[in-house]
């Protein structure tokens, strides 16, 4: 590994086309929730592009010496004893007894040897990072690299450094044991030797569209079946008739209640003021009397806020109806010009 070369490379095969790509692609936008009904009319859709990323598997025996110092635990017990003399000479002893925890430090030293697997990619494909672990590729369509084309490869010092510190670090902590209670001034360091060091290509097609000065990015794994990942927000839809209509409902339910709102507004306020006056004064003065009414007064109140707060609702009723449908209008509209948008699109790459 002095070259730092690999000693075999590997390509998943492509599973689809750019074109298939391009179809997922548009689909997976016409399915999303999310994307405006306007998409497909005002979108730039970007050129496709293939990028290959790097995925580097290596074993290796790690030599492993480490020093430390352990503690054990003892109980330590400690008794004392007590004689007590009376003025009639007779003396009496007693004795106690206590134990308390000690730690004894050991230093402690050793040689690890095992082997373990580690693995690295570029850290700029990253963001497609969960992507790329939990897409499940079919390990039966790889092609192996030819010497020459396996020689336009090498590895990085610092992808050798990092493959042999962390195959370094897992066999140390794979075998490593704790006999002790404690432990500390763990240090341990050595010597690792990759084998069977690979690189293996996992192609992904990537495009990226614009669609109001918003940016969108969709990618999927060339290998086993489509499944699109995307990056990015979709501007808005347009909603702007439905929040118009929205706002001028919503003036006139307010106008029409606007009688039982204050008169359960002003019945609250006077409740509360007269519940509190006469409750205080009955107290105060020792009044049942005017303890009893003010109960009485809450009671009424309650009631009469209960009431005209139903008619307000029941006056709502309809409005809230009338935007309901409306909205519902809005949204059929939206989608239908989402779906003829998306057909129109289809028919225009196919011809």
């Amino acid at each position: 590994m002095e070259n730092y070369k690999f000693d075999a490379g590997y390509l998943y095969n492509d599973s689809f086309t750019e074109k298939d790509f391009k179809e997922a692609v548009l689909k997976h936008i016409f399915d999303d929730i999310k994307s405006p009904s306007y998409i497909f009319d005002e979108m730039n859709f970007g050129e496709i592009s293939k990028i290959y990323v790097p995925l580097i598997l290596s074993s290796g025996e790690a030599n492993i010496e480490y020093s430390r110092i352990l503690g054990y635990d003892k109980i330590e017990t400690t008794t004392k004893y007590k004689t007590t003399t009376y003025g009639n000479g007779y003396q009496n002893k007693t004795h106690s007894t206590s134990a308390r925890t000690i730690t004894e430090w050991e230093p402690d030293s050793g040689i690890i040897t095992g082997s373990a697997t580690s693995g690295i990619y570029d850290d700029k494909y990253k963001i497609y990072d969960d992507y790329i672990t939990n897409h499940k590729m079919d390990k039966n369509n790889i092609t192996k690299l030819s010497n020459d084309e396996l020689n336009k490869y090498s590895l990085t010092s610092e992808n050798v450094e990092y493959l042999k510190n962390d195959i370094l670090n897992k066999v140390f902590k794979e075998n490593i044991t704790y006999p002790a209670n404690h432990v500390k001034d763990e240090e341990y360091h050595g010597d690792v030797n990759l084998y069977d060091t690979t690189i293996t290509f996992v192609s992904l097609y990537f495009v990226e569209i614009t669609i109001r000065y918003k940016k969108l990015q969709f990618v999927s794994s060339s290998n086993g079946e489509i499944e699109i990942m995307s990056f990015g927000e979709y501007p808005i839809d347009n909603y702007d008739e439905m929040f118009k209509f929205n706002k001028e409902i919503n003036a006139k339910r307010l106008e029409a209640t606007k009688k039982p709102r204050l008169i359960s507004k002003l019945t609250i306020l006077s409740t509360i003021l007269l519940f509190a006056l006469l409750l205080i004064l009955g107290l105060s003065l020792n009044v049942l009397a005017l303890t009893i009414t003010s109960i009485v007064i809450l009671i009424v109140g309650i009631i009469i806020i209960i009431i005209f707060m139903n008619k307000v609702k029941n006056i709502s009723k309809p409005y809230y109806k009338q935007i309901q449908e409306h909205n519902q209008i809005l949204l059929n509209k939206n989608s239908n010009i989402k779906q003829e948008g998306y057909q129109n699109y289809i028919k225009k790459i196919n011809s």
